[in-house]
């Protein structure tokens, strides 16, 4: 199937066949001299800047094209270095190649459509197979690779209104050989290869997720980086100082106790209660609470406050709840920032806080 892969200059990666490919894809298969078909020789992968924005996509594709020497093929355009581009090779009939951008997270709850490119960080899968599959089948394998990069979108909590399922830019391609026959009808997730597949594309996105840096993961997760909570916190202090102790001192302590926090998977398990309990709230799937009630912050739940309360005691202690609820009666009255935040992250950004103060108090005082 693959006659070479190669690194044609700084932004640009050629996958050249050794036989004409028959395609399935999400992004257009064309012709370098124009037209379009659905027999490819080769892949490109290529580097853009975030802010790509060509007024004739067409036409860079096929300039693209043509600069590698290819006359039919696939242009995948990302905003991640090629040198990044993954290959994870299953077995000797089928191969997965992906470029992994986790920015700018798309989900059904968005403020604004858009009907060209806004900005391109991009998910890129290519699955090439030497299998004998059926054209519905290869539409069936695409179906999987999507559905397996929504799950892994998921499971890495990119943050978006509401569950993400990939990048705004994402594109799939399944390719076969033309003359590789067509046996197989189906490859769904539960099959030996559709689930191969599956995992494959899954992992090689949680692998990239899970190289963000903390300081990313907490913003995705909870709303807010390392500085904005620490800010949040500040801004809690300055409200009752303590006495000849200067800020800045108060502002490294508290850094150095966020470090130590964030290096504890309980506190993260907490982090990320809040936020799917948040995604569940949002898309009306806790039993018992509809959206709107979600979005109003009912009353009638507690379980919010119970969990920033577990927490708070967790990391500093019963002293701890006390400071909370200075702070949520803060929050109430917006005099501090994360008012804003879903029901459940709210008072686990409350947690934080107060177990920043408490401890800080402690120590000081």
């Amino acid at each position: 199937m693959l006659k070479r892969v190669e690194r044609v200059d700084e932004r640009t990666v050629l996958l050249e066949f050794s036989q004409p490919m028959e395609v399935a894809s999400t992004t257009p298969v064309i012709k370098a001299s124009g037209g379009f078909t659905d027999i490819a020789d080769g892949l490109v992968f290529h580097t853009v800047p975030r802010d790509f924005n060509h007024k004739d996509i067409l036409s860079f594709y096929r300039q693209l094209l043509k600069s590698v020497g290819l006359e039919r093929g696939v242009v995948f355009i990302t905003a991640v270095p090629v040198e990044r581009l993954r290959h994870v090779a299953l077995d000797r009939s089928i191969h997965v190649f992906a470029t992994v951008g986790l920015w700018p997270p798309v989900c059904i709850e968005v403020d604004e459509l858009f009907n060209s490119y806004l900005t391109i960080s991009t998910i890129n899968i290519a699955v090439v197979t030497n299998h004998p599959l059926t054209r519905s089948a290869m539409v069936d394998l695409l179906r999987i690779v999507a559905e397996a990069k929504a799950i892994a979108s998921s499971d890495s909590l990119l943050r978006c209104k509401s569950r993400p399922s990939g990048t705004i830019t994402d594109a799939i391609a399944v390719l076969k050989p033309f003359d590789a026959g067509s046996e197989i009808l189906f490859v769904g997730m539960s099959t030996a290869i559709g689930n191969k597949v599956a995992k494959a594309v899954h992992q090689i996105i949680v692998t990239e997720a899970m190289a963000r840096d903390a300081d990313q993961v907490l913003k995705d997760v909870l709303g807010y980086n390392m500085e904005e909570l620490i800010e949040l916190f500040l801004n809690v202090y300055r409200q009752s100082p303590i006495p000849g102790v200067l800020e800045d001192s108060i502002r490294r302590k508290a850094y150095e106790l966020l470090v130590r926090f964030l290096k504890d998977p309980n506190v993260w398990s907490f982090l990320i209660a809040s936020r799917e309990l948040d995604l569940h709230g949002v898309s009306g799937t806790i039993t018992g609470l509809s959206r709107e009630e979600f979005i109003e912050d009912s009353k009638k739940v507690v379980a919010d406050e119970m969990l920033g309360m577990s927490l708070a005691a967790y990391l500093a202690g019963a002293k701890a709840i006390f400071s909370m609820y200075w702070i949520e009666r803060l929050k109430e009255g917006r005099r501090v920032g994360h008012w804003k935040s879903g029901m459940f992250e709210d008072d686990i950004v409350s947690a934080l806080v107060a177990s920043l103060l408490t401890l800080i108090l402690d120590e000081y005082m």
